[in-house]
């Protein structure tokens, strides 16, 4: 576990270190040539990675492997946040956090194969399959995103919360359930904010467009 642990906290800095290094190139000469092209692609592709991985995580049979590949396909997630960047988009809290952080919910509640962890993982991987499609260019199925992000998160905080709430105080299992919780009502927040957000922008432009 320790050694694992260590392999995490390294990735991450390297992850981190990339994204500072494409944040200042960017920065300073602009948005790199071929980057918004490539993002488009990869969305297409990790749709289809995601529907597969939907497939896996509902097979009782690949369990093993579905555990796995979730965690891994975290990490390919971050390609995510750098072509974004490359082309010039801004990484904001919720995307930056998210993509930060989820390679550890997976990594100390999925992998272990402890209880429960199918239910979380079906309905975020059928999110993502949904969501990286419409970055690819499915532009119709944009009004399901709102409501399957937060499903997934809702259904996922309650799971944790009923497990947490049904297991006695000071047992040794409890603490993943706890660290998924937590990672999980973060990621509701920021999902709140930015929905939030959005709904002030559209706000703004609706009042400039009547505006005489």
């Amino acid at each position: 576990m320790e050694t694992s642990l260590l392999f995490m906290i390294l990735q991450t800095f390297c992850f981190i270190l990339t994204w500072m290094v494409v944040d200042h190139r960017v920065s300073h000469h602009g948005p790199i040539s071929g980057a918004r092209e490539w993002n488009k692609m990869h969305s297409r592709v990790y749709s289809a990675v995601s529907a597969v991985l939907f497939y896996l995580t509902l097979s009782p049979g690949h369990s093993d492997g579905a555990r796995i590949l979730y965690h891994y396909s975290k990490f390919w997630e971050y390609i995510d946040v750098l072509t974004v960047r490359a082309s010039g988009g801004v990484i904001d809290l919720h995307f930056g956090f998210h993509h930060l952080t989820t390679p550890y919910l997976t990594f100390f509640r999925v992998l272990p194969n402890i209880k429960g962890w199918r239910v979380f993982a079906a309905l975020n991987t059928a999110h993502h399959a949904f969501m990286y499609a419409y970055f690819g260019g499915a532009a119709f199925l944009h009004p399901l995103l709102d409501y399957t992000g937060c499903i997934q998160l809702l259904v996922g905080i309650g799971m944790e919360m009923r497990v947490l709430w049904s297991t006695e105080a000071g047992e040794a299992q409890s603490w993943p359930h706890m660290v998924a919780a937590g990672l999980l009502s973060s990621y509701l927040v920021l999902w709140a904010r930015e929905m939030n957000m959005r709904r002030d922008v559209r706000h703004r432009g609706n009042s400039k467009a009547k505006s005489p």
